[in-house]
């Protein structure tokens, strides 16, 4: 309930009296930088559900509200389209996953409030090493992965992304909608692989990939193009992602 009531606050534009200039936080106001972010809720938040943040442990108080006010913020701040002015402070930062700026705002406020110090340089150097971290071992699972095609592997098609008719979902519930292919070339840096389709159960060709297209329009990256795919028919050979597909014969 007191995650509730501190999400509802975060929505609606209700101005209480404190030490900041809280007459600008306006209906749908969105801060600017993490300074500005923590006088939002110190502005709009009642001094009751304020001091219960306050006073939980640190790691219980911001993992309580990853998923209600920490997922409003992601969503009403725009961090996840980047197009607001703190998204960029944030990325500017060395700060990129929506997730990870939300968890700052709210450790940093709790900090605050706490009278500590926020030491924003050491939060920035976590999320930092866990992401290096994360990709380190991400790359090591590919490169596992990837030394497992060679040249003139047969391999099958996983269907990882839509289905390109119905007629082929459908084939493809039954079991019977099989696309196969040979590998022609390896490219280990990009952990792509070159192959010719040689068999597909839908002459329409199955989709190698899908993807959103974005271009920065008035200085702001906007979608202009949603779930766009590219097509592999049946005798093309093209590159894709080694993960679409399956050796079943060497």
């Amino acid at each position: 309930m007191k995650n509730k009531i501190l999400l509802f606050l975060l929505l609606l534009p209700t101005l209480l009296i404190g030490q900041n200039n809280c007459n600008k936080y306006i209906k749908n106001y969105i801060p600017t930088d993490l300074s500005d972010a923590i006088a939002y809720f110190e502005c709009k938040t009642p001094e009751k559900i304020l001091k219960e943040f306050e006073n939980k442990e640190e790691a219980e108080a911001t993992s309580s509200l990853h998923f209600s006010t920490g997922m409003s913020i992601r969503n009403n701040w725009n961090l996840w389209s980047g197009t607001s002015e703190i998204s960029k402070h944030f990325r500017e930062l060395g700060i990129h996953h929506p997730d990870d700026m939300s968890g700052v705002i709210l450790t940093s406020l709790h900090r605050k409030l706490n009278g500590k110090s926020i030491e924003l340089d050491k939060q920035i150097k976590y999320y930092q090493n866990y992401w290096a971290e994360s990709e380190r071992k991400e790359t090591e699972s590919k490169i596992e992965e990837f030394s497992e095609f060679e040249i003139g592997d047969i391999v099958e098609f996983l269907y990882d992304y839509d289905f390109i008719s119905k007629k082929q979902e459908k084939k493809y519930e039954e079991d019977k909608c099989i696309a196969h292919g040979i590998v022609t070339e390896l490219n280990k840096e990009k952990f792509e692989i070159k192959v010719k389709l040689k068999e597909s159960c839908d002459k329409q060709g199955i989709i190698i990939l899908e993807y959103d297209v974005w271009d920065q329009i008035n200085g702001e990256y906007q979608k202009i193009e949603e779930d766009k795919i590219e097509i592999m028919k049946k005798g093309e050979t093209k590159w894709s992602s080694y993960e679409l597909w399956e050796v079943v014969e060497k």
